[in-house]
């Protein structure tokens, strides 16, 4: 009698957060992924669309609530300073888990943003500005990191530049709006608070997403990781016909040991948190001179409101340009020559809008300044996030924003002194310095390619 040959069982590789890391990233554009960019596009509307708020209708309450500037400096940092204290609170999704913090923050924005539409004064409306910041906050940064951590690397700008352009077409359509309904009307102000409201409805939405497996799997939950990714590869093969292929995982030099905060204030972590801080801090000071700033900076040149308005979206084509060509090439670009080219381009674009006296020639800078933010804001947030592992990610993505958002709190009321004292050169002058601050943070900060083991 002739025995028979045992066959070894095949044996899959351990789970490890590399594993699932490279399993996510062969993943081609399903369903999922096309959720996770609605879910981007509409998060990006609201965000961009609610700090343009505040410029369309800064004018406005002004006279409404008969404040000066530095009344309308405490409004626009009342939600500056609740989406630093949302950034701050987002890190608690290291903890906590990604998904049921994104919904949470969704809601309380658009509560809150209504709100805002019923303030009786100008304490309330601060009041509200701040809570809804907080949802944003909240919102934003989690958003941010999660797409950072299920979608592929050769993705990621394609998804935040989709985004972008969404929520500059959401935006220009809010200045079109504010332009039509808030000359002719004393309350019209408050219908473009009131649209916040909408964002109830995403909220379902947002609750379809799963829980990021790299999360999961950096928690040492990888049988919920596993069974996530297993269930998005079943559908990827189901819809190919084909086996997907066997994932490759990238051998990494830096393995950065995960635990407690006190991680990002040592070695390589400490330097990415400097570089993010400084990126953040120049970028919200330069657009927030566009996005809040730039009506009232042209009626200070004798623009009317009307006008003005007219200018603002016009300019901020720009930045829908600027989010598709983002979608087209910011993956095939190296981020960081990306954000310094286009970061210097903006400084000297500032300038020219501040400067010059002539009609066409202002559209033109603003709408390339707007340009190059929507190219930055998909190569900023992919570059800042992929610096830090995934168990500190939201905390060190979080720490660099609310710095940023910190500058928006002080600069409203700096800004208003400097227009008051020096006129309207001033912001020409203050938004060079803000984006050559954002160029020469990534030129000598950014250079080194660096990234946690898991996240290759």
């Amino acid at each position: 009698m002739t025995s028979t040959p045992e066959v070894a069982p095949s044996v899959s590789p351990p789970l490890s957060p590399e594993l699932i890391g490279a399993r996510l990233d062969r993943l081609p554009h399903g369903r999922f992924h096309t959720l996770v960019m609605i879910c981007a596009c509409i998060a990006l509307v609201f965000e961009i669309g609610d700090q343009g708020a505040m410029g369309i209708t800064a004018s406005s309450i002004r006279e409404h609530f008969h404040t000066n500037l530095t009344g309308v400096a405490f409004a626009v940092s009342a939600m500056y300073f609740g989406l630093l204290v949302g950034s701050i609170a987002a890190g608690q999704s290291d903890r906590h888990g990604r998904r049921a913090l994104l919904s949470w923050g969704m809601g309380g924005m658009a509560v809150f943003s209504a709100l805002s539409a019923a303030s009786t004064g100008l304490v309330m409306l601060v009041a509200m500005r701040f809570l809804a910041g907080i949802g944003l906050g909240i919102t934003y940064i989690i958003l941010m990191v999660y797409i950072s951590e299920v979608v592929p690397a050769r993705r990621r700008a394609m998804v935040l530049g989709m985004g972008v352009g969404c929520g500059s077409i959401g935006n220009i359509g809010l200045t079109h709006l504010g332009a039509a309904v808030i000359p002719g009307s004393e309350n019209g102000w408050r219908l473009i608070f009131l649209i916040g409201l909408s964002g109830l409805f995403a909220v379902p939405l947002f609750r379809r997403l799963p829980e990021s497996p790299r999360w999961l799997s950096a928690q040492g939950r990888d049988a919920e990781a596993d069974a996530i990714v297993r269930k998005l590869e079943e559908q990827a093969e189901s819809r190919r016909g084909v086996p997907l292929p066997a994932p490759v995982v990238a051998q990494q030099a830096t393995v950065v040991p995960t635990g407690g905060t006190g991680q990002l204030f040592h070695g390589r972590l400490l330097v990415c948190l400097v570089m993010s801080a400084i990126v953040w801090i120049g970028f919200s000071a330069g657009q927030q001179l566009m996005n809040n700033w730039s009506p009232i900076i042209l009626n200070l040149r004798g623009f009317s409101t009307e006008e003005s308005l007219s200018v603002q979206s016009t300019a901020l084509i720009g930045a829908l340009l600027g989010s598709v060509l983002a979608m087209v090439i910011g993956d095939r670009l190296p981020r960081r020559l990306g954000i310094i080219v286009f970061a210097s381009i903006a400084a000297v674009s500032l300038v020219v809008f501040g400067l010059s006296g002539d009609h066409t020639v202002i559209v033109l800078a603003g709408a390339t300044v707007q340009f190059t933010v929507g190219m930055n804001m998909a190569l900023v947030n992919t570059f800042v996030s992929e610096r830090f592992p995934t168990s500190l990610r939201a905390r060190g993505t979080g720490f660099g924003y609310s710095v940023g958002r910190l500058t928006n709190v002080l600069a409203p009321f700096t800004i208003a002194a400097a227009l008051g004292a020096l006129g309207y050169k001033a912001a020409a002058w203050g938004g060079f310095l803000a984006w050559g601050l954002v160029a020469v943070a990534v030129l000598v900060l950014g250079g080194r390619r660096w990234r946690a083991r898991e996240d290759a």
